[in-house]
């Protein structure tokens, strides 16, 4: 019978999901989707046994029936079920082992402002999701729980990557707002649908302009992302979000455009602070002048190295894909920029204002104009 192979992978499934029961029992840190994934993979188990036996018990009787054929990629589908899902408790368990020993050591500090900061960001975009911060080596954002059935079609926990530095958290708490805003975009697929729809419709009739039209296309359905990630931190945290920008988005070549396919497609930081520029001109120019050191500074940057501009940058820079979205997102996603302005413009205090705090004080940290 050919379940033999099948089983042997069945018993090591089973093996690292006892390793995983006693890394669980072990944490001090109990989040509800990891017990929701758990049961789903113990569940799973179950289910491989169900559909082994219906399978052997139809191989006994017609081993060559097409039904029987049937059943035995039924059972090993059950067997890929119980490994995907396993695959994410695992990864799961691995940052909130580190999360654990993490919360336990000197950095405790950072890891108790980042999930402070995220549940204000969470409240601000109206969404509900588990954040788990973690120190590591930069700014991501990592959701764990994509496309399982135990979790529903979206995601529910993310795992927040944040740097191992001694830097104040001020200097890059506007950055929390980027990442969290991939979470916020996983709710909001009708945003990238038409956006998508504009490339194409773009794409179709500029093709004397551009050289590699589907090139253009792949780099902004790539970019799209980052840059609705880049409005959302405006949108919530205002001029402080440009301010810490400038700093994370310092580059010896702030003009470079990936034109490789299988390259990281990310924006060119002189497009992101270009469009960055556009939204604080629009919602907040009366602020501005508080960070106008900061963003003389940046634009110093680009004109010193505007000569490295390529050729390819300025069909690139497509105005009326940079109008989708900064005209498109603020008005799809739920944000309070409009009362953070009238904060800072009235010097409330964060201890006045505990729904926006954290933004609040990174307004103080940066804006001349707003001292604490």
């Amino acid at each position: 019978m050919p379940t033999e192979l099948a089983e042997s992978q069945v018993a090591f499934l089973r093996g690292k999901f006892e390793a995983a029961r006693e890394v669980l029992d072990s944490l001090d840190t109990r989040i509800p989707v990891t017990d929701s994934i758990y049961s789903s993979v113990e569940d799973g188990f179950d289910n491989i046994e169900e559909t082994r036996f219906l399978y052997e018990r139809a191989y006994d009787q017609e081993p060559d029936a097409e039904a029987t054929h049937e059943l035995y990629e039924e059972y090993l589908g059950a067997i890929d079920t119980v490994a995907l899902e396993l695959q994410v408790l695992e990864t799961e368990l691995v940052y909130l082992d580190l999360h654990q020993y993490q919360r336990n050591s000197a950095i405790s500090g950072r890891l108790d402002h980042a999930s402070s900061i995220s549940s204000e960001l969470e409240d601000a975009f109206g969404i509900d999701i588990t954040v788990l911060p973690v120190i590591w080596n930069g700014f991501a954002i990592d959701p764990l729980d994509e496309n399982i059935p135990a979790t529903g079609d979206l995601s529910q926990i993310y795992a927040l990557i944040l740097p191992r530095t001694q830097s104040d958290p001020e200097v890059y708490a506007p950055i929390f707002a980027h990442e969290i805003a991939h979470a916020v975009l996983d709710r909001h697929d009708e945003l990238r649908t038409g956006f998508n729809n504009a490339v194409r419709e773009i794409q179709g009739r500029t093709r004397q302009e551009i050289d590699d039209e589907a090139q253009f296309a792949r780099s902004w359905r790539a970019w799209f992302e980052e840059l609705f990630c880049d409005v959302c931190g405006v949108l919530t945290f205002g001029p402080s979000y440009l301010a810490s920008l400038v700093r994370h988005l310092h580059h010896s070549n702030p003009y470079y455009i990936e034109e490789d396919p299988d390259g990281d497609l990310h924006p060119p930081p002189a497009l992101r602070f270009d469009l960055v520029m556009d939204l604080s001109d629009e919602y907040f120019p009366n602020l501005l002048n508080g960070i106008r050191d900061d963003r003389i500074a940046f634009e110093r940057h680009l004109d010193a190295l505007e000569h490295s501009q390529p050729r390819i940058y300025d069909t690139y820079d497509y105005g009326e894909l940079r109008t989708f979205i900064t005209q498109e997102v603020p008005a799809s996603v739920d944000h309070d920029l409009e009362a953070l302005v009238d904060d800072i413009t009235a010097g409330v205090t964060p201890d006045d204002r505990p729904e926006r705090s954290h933004r609040l004080a990174a307004n103080q940290y940066w804006l001349d104009t707003y001292p604490p």
